[in-house]
Formats: structure tokens, C-alpha cells, sequence
């Protein structure tokens, strides 16, 4: 029985886990109000190409008076999330 790598679909998960943590990390940093000190800085330059496609799609809820949560962000999150699993798969469909 042939052994396979499925070195594409490997590529495609690290690529979209990396995007999730990138993204889930500015969710989280806008939400609770991080202070822009170089690391928020750095994750928010990360993020610009990632998001915008999606600025602007839904409004920001403020929770409490005090959180702010990025809808936008947290649909681009569960589009990317949508289509690298897509990707995955025909990726092993592909490599078979």
C-alpha cells in the first residue's frame, strides 16, 4: 500500500491555522481594548491585508461600554475557515 504525504493539504492547514491565530488574535485585542503598543501594532499590519475584504460588511458591536467587537473580523474568520477546509479537502482529493 502506497504511502502518501499529502504535503498540499498539509501546507493548506498550516497556512490556514496560521491566518485563524493572526486573526483571532486581533478579534481578541479589539475586543478587549489592547493599547497600541508595537505587538497590537504589529498584529493590526498583519491583519490589514486579511481583512480588507471584509471592512466594512458589519458594524462593530459595542458590549458593555466598554468591548468592542469586530463583526467584520469575525466573519472574515469563518470565511477563511470555510474555504481552507474546502481547499483541504481538494487537496487530499487531489493527492489520492
Amino acid at each position: 500500500m502506497p504511502r502518501h504525504s499529502f504535503w498540499l493539504a498539509k501546507l493548506i492547514n498550516i497556512i490556514l491555522s496560521v491566518v485563524q491565530v493572526i486573526i483571532g488574535l486581533y478579534i481578541m485585542l479589539k475586543l478587549f481594548g489592547a493599547a497600541e503598543v508595537p505587538f497590537v501594532r504589529f498584529i493590526y499590519t498583519l491583519n490589514a491585508p486579511l481583512l480588507a475584504p471584509f471592512v466594512g460588511i458589519f458594524e462593530p458591536v459595542t458590549l458593555m461600554d466598554d468591548y468592542q467587537l469586530d463583526l467584520s473580523a469575525v466573519f472574515a474568520f469563518i470565511v477563511y475557515s470555510i474555504v481552507g477546509y474546502i481547499l483541504m479537502r481538494l487537496a487530499l482529493l487531489i493527492e489520492r
